[in-house]
């Protein structure tokens, strides 16, 4: 199993990747959104994911799945990047 810091080192590569794609230059909104906005495109991609993991056989499935993870994990860590954290007491 992979250890925390490979996961969080593949967390980190997504968002890199998320700024690339979404900022000022390629949207209207400087890539800044809501809180409301990243739980519509986290709910949009679980759902996909969810698609994909029902309508394919391993190991795509889980291969697919995890990639799903890992963006809806890295729009999380956008979300509060963005908006602010609450810490868990």
């Amino acid at each position: 199993m992979p250890s925390r810091e490979l996961v969080y080192d593949a967390i980190n590569g997504e968002r890199d990747y998320q700024d690339r794609r979404w900022n000022v230059d390629t949207t209207i909104t400087g890539g800044l959104h809501t809180v409301t906005e990243f739980v519509l495109f986290m709910e949009y991609y679980l759902t996909e994911a969810r698609r994909s993991l029902s309508t394919q056989g391993d190991p795509k499935a889980s291969q697919d799945g995890l990639d799903f993870v890992r963006k809806v994990t890295a729009l999380g860590v956008a979300c509060m990047e963005q908006n602010g954290i609450v810490e868990r007491k």
